[in-house]
């Protein structure tokens, strides 16, 4: 396997990873519900949680260190915080 197929091979796995999450993320800012059982349990504020994540989907997509800390900021105060209101 040469560099250019590890390349294209983790450019794939990033391009994947932040559609699956940017979606996830969409769903749960817009609708205010996460899916599935199991995340329903765990996360408290959807929205905030869903913010987070499209935060990580574009620092993936942007290569940007400060999106990606407010990411996981937004997604563990999502777990963490009740909605207020």
């Amino acid at each position: 396997m040469g560099f250019g197929s590890f390349l294209l091979l983790s450019l794939g796995l990033v391009v994947t990873a932040s559609v699956c999450v940017g979606s996830l993320g969409m769903y749960a800012f817009i609708r205010n519900r996460v899916p599935g059982r199991p995340l329903r349990r765990i996360v408290r504020n959807p929205r905030l949680w869903g913010l987070g994540l499209l935060l990580q989907a574009a620092s993936l997509v942007t290569y940007s260190w400060t999106l990606l800390i407010l990411g996981l900021a937004c997604a563990v105060c999502g777990h963490v915080l009740r909605p207020t209101g």
